[in-house]
């Protein structure tokens, strides 16, 4: 399926390649672990892959929150996360930039073709503040259709 065309450009267009809800999402998060949490899968007609979306939100800290992008491929030992938003959330003290809005996206290491760790590839935003702000910058780059019926208040975020 992938060999041969794993490349950076790949994975950076299928993140932003259109993708169609393929199972009914539950409208409700459910409650585990300290956070609240919602998965579904999307799939993308364009270059036949199917992914995982997953939500959490901290219950006790709302501003922490990760929302996520995963490749779903048997062509991996480990299926890739190629995009997550992340609320400021420290706990890394190797990487400073944790502590405010950022993305990470999944980088290919040059010299083997492998996937690097998520983790090491950082970069700061001011494009979202709040999981609903980082929900609706989610959904709309990584370009998944009919989803404004799951996620109204990501699409009437206030000013105020």
């Amino acid at each position: 399926m992938l060999e041969g065309k794993i490349t950076q450009v790949y994975l950076d267009t299928l993140i932003s390649t259109p993708k169609r809800i393929i199972k009914k999402l539950e409208r409700n998060f459910i409650s585990r672990n300290g956070s609240k949490r919602k998965s579904f899968e999307v799939y993308s007609d364009v270059y036949d892959e199917r992914f995982r979306v997953f939500l959490r939100q901290n219950d006790i800290l709302p501003e922490d929150y990760s929302i996520g992008l995963q490749l779903l491929s048997s062509d991996f030992d480990d299926n890739p996360i190629l995009f997550r938003c992340n609320g400021p959330h420290g706990g890394n003290l190797s990487m400073e930039i944790h502590f405010v809005t950022h993305v990470h996206r999944c980088k290919l290491d040059k010299y083997n073709g492998t996937f690097y760790s998520v983790e090491k590839s950082v970069e700061v935003t001011d494009a979202y503040s709040t999981f609903d702000s980082a929900l609706y910058y989610f959904l709309t780059t990584c370009n998944i259709l009919d989803v404004k019926q799951y996620f109204p208040n990501a699409w009437n975020v206030t000013l105020f």
